[in-house]
């Protein structure tokens, strides 16, 4: 008798956790408010460590000085300097959203962080192993 309640009192205290687990995913990543900006909430001059600088123009060009887009693709041997445009992406059903930077046909990401006056931009490191962001800060 005593060795079934002591389960019940297990499943029980069990699935108090799941659902409380589950109200948090639901609050954190399923009922947060998708992304609201704007291209013209990312338009400017945009600075990281390493010297870099990126300029995201009203025409929807760049210019970029070091920016290391060598981190997430293999296709860059070094920090990319120099012209392309951009594009600002549609939030995903997971409400990210990103400035899409295009080189020769490429497009590398910067995702989007924070809203409003605290907006931010980061590039992931495509390392295994390695969760890392470089991030970009509007000045």
């Amino acid at each position: 008798m005593k060795r079934r309640t002591a389960w019940i009192l297990a499943l029980a205290t069990a699935s108090v956790l799941l659902m409380g687990f589950g109200v948090y995913v639901t609050t954190k990543v399923l009922l947060r408010p998708p992304p609201t900006a704007v291209a013209a909430d990312v338009m400017g001059d945009w600075s990281g460590r390493d010297d870099v600088v990126l300029t995201l123009n009203p025409d929807h060009t760049f210019t970029a000085r070091n920016l290391p887009l060598n981190i997430q693709s293999d296709r860059f041997s070094g920090p990319f300097s120099g012209s392309g445009k951009w594009r600002l992406s549609a939030p995903d059903r997971y409400h990210s959203q990103d400035v899409v930077v295009e080189i020769d046909g490429y497009g590398m990401p910067l995702t989007l962080a924070g809203r409003g006056s605290r907006i931010r931009l980061y590039m992931t490191y495509d390392i295994v192993g390695d969760g890392d962001r470089f991030w970009l800060d509007k000045n």
